[in-house]
């Protein structure tokens, strides 16, 4: 319980504090004080990510605090990185993303069999990361798009490979889709750009590809029989069923029948000639 109300504090008064200083800063009350003003928010954000990690580190049991630990971690990068006037600002964006994925994959490497979920958001942070890296080197859109489907398709691949082919099987349906998806708007954004015609006449060439890998997996699979239990009542006694096993000359155990049922007849049938 204390626990939880010095949490809720701490998050209240950094709130609190953080609108008040983005608020003197929209105004331009700040701004003679702006170079300073980041280098401090820098080091707060970057004492309160390790304040997390450590509180991580005290108590691994709450993994949640990765998360709040390396996005602080990502953004006081963001902010000191936002201080050189020669940067790319998308590049500062990107480390954001990164550092989620950085949180999400320490999640992932505390537990591989029970938090394989982990892959799948940071796998997407990491994308998304790398496409607004690479939005200051491409222009096109469509571009653009193309490679935030098929890098979420390939996520799921790798989800499939890392977690278990066998468990993580449905992986492959959305990463087949996506994948697909993605190679399409390249394949369009080049014909439209009036280049890599045989490239979207051919696309469909991966489903018929896809289609046969899948039948010869399929048939591969051999049908498993299923195995017929037979259940048997156990003796009653050990002693009490042995002078009965000695006088009709058998030594099985009770639901273990040696002779005909009451009733049966035996033939002996001779081998035709």
């Amino acid at each position: 319980m204390f626990e939880q109300r010095t949490s809720g504090l701490f998050w209240s008064i950094g709130l609190v504090v953080s609108g008040i200083v983005l608020l003197l800063f929209n105004f331009d009350i700040l701004a003679a004080f702006e170079p300073m003003a980041q280098y401090l928010l820098a080091a707060v954000a970057a004492l309160a990510g390790v304040i997390f990690l450590g509180a991580f580190a005290s108590a691994p049991e709450h993994w949640w605090r990765l998360i709040p630990g390396w996005t602080l971690l990502a953004l006081a990068s963001m902010i000191f990185l936002s201080t050189l006037p020669n940067l790319d600002q998308r590049l500062t964006a990107a480390l954001l993303f990164l550092g989620l994925a950085l949180a999400f994959v320490h999640i992932y490497l505390l537990n591989r069999n029970e938090r394989w979920w982990a892959i799948i958001p940071g796998g997407f942070m990491l994308i998304l990361g790398i496409v607004i890296a690479l939005s200051g080197v491409i222009v096109r859109i469509e571009t653009l798009g193309a490679l935030l489907f098929t890098g979420m398709g390939a996520v799921f691949f790798v989800l499939y490979g890392l977690g278990g082919r066998r468990r993580q099987w449905w992986a492959l349906i959305p990463g087949s889709v996506l994948l697909i998806f993605g190679l399409f708007v390249f394949a369009r954004n080049g014909a439209d750009a009036g280049g890599q015609s045989a490239v979207m006449q051919w696309w469909p060439l991966i489903l018929l590809l896809l289609g046969v890998i899948i039948g010869l997996r399929t048939r591969k699979q051999q049908p498993t029989r299923p195995q017929i239990v037979v259940n048997t009542a156990p003796s009653r006694s050990r002693h009490r069923a042995a002078p009965q096993r000695e006088e009709n000359g058998s030594s099985g155990t009770l639901g273990e029948y040696s002779q005909p049922a009451p009733g049966a007849s035996v033939e002996v049938i001779s081998d035709v000639d």
